[in-house]
């Protein structure tokens, strides 16, 4: 199943995950600039290692946000930022600007939390938006359950476009990420990072549940949360 769209317009123009979209872009434009030596040498030099984190979190704690805006190829970068695209603008709305990039990083600095702890001694760099994105996706759930997710579902040879509650769609995503990691399923895809970020965005995104729906239902007066929305 691709989502490529949701029937939930955001009420404003999502200009931080628009540059969230840009500097993944641009970061992985540079990774792939120097070829496949230089590629895997930044890959190395820039993401995050368990076990050199805990060796030394001082020397290497720029690699708990450097990895975040690296990918591993060109399908891991496309369809993490399908998901950005897709979820990420209601949440920003529901968040407010800097809120929301605050959010969105403590999102992916949880993934690596969760991700060290099952993998303390860890050499093999992790690099990826999925932990934070993992985050948007737990907040769309909380805060928009009921919305429309249209999504690619194929069958053979044959593709049927469904709309699918995104609570159903997520909770079907964050299963497909559980099971995996709970059987210690090794394909190359930090699972625990991806539960570590949803868990975080959920937990961050609860207490704010009914302010966004009463905010949606014209309950609420438009600048919500902290007096204005940044």
């Amino acid at each position: 199943m691709i989502p490529y769209r949701d029937e939930n317009p955001s009420p404003e123009t999502p200009y931080v995950t628009y540059m969230l979209i840009a500097a993944n872009v641009i970061v992985f434009l540079w990774q792939i600039a120097g070829g496949p030596d230089r590629f895997q040498y930044l890959i190395y030099e820039y993401g995050y290692i368990p076990a050199l984190f805990l060796d030394n979190p001082s020397a290497n704690f720029y690699r708990l946000f450097t990895s975040m805006f690296m990918h591993g190829g060109w399908l891991h970068l496309i369809g993490n930022m399908l998901y950005l695209y897709i979820f990420g603008d209601n949440v920003e709305a529901a968040y407010g600007k800097v809120q929301y990039l605050i959010f969105y990083l403590i999102s992916g600095l949880a993934a690596d939390l969760l991700h060290t702890v099952m993998f303390p001694t860890s050499m093999i760099p992790a690099v990826g938006a999925s932990g934070a994105i993992s985050g948007v996706l737990g907040a769309y759930m909380i805060f928009y359950p009921e919305a429309n997710i249209l999504t690619l579902v194929f069958i053979y040879f044959y593709v049927v476009v469904e709309r699918i509650p995104a609570k159903y769609y997520i909770g079907f995503w964050f299963l497909w990420q559980l099971i995996p990691a709970l059987i210690g399923e090794r394909t190359g895809v930090a699972y625990w990072a991806h539960i570590g970020g949803f868990i975080a965005g959920v937990v961050m995104s609860l207490p704010l549940r009914d302010r966004v729906r009463m905010y949606r239902q014209g309950r609420y007066p438009e600048y919500w949360w902290w007096g204005y929305t940044w």
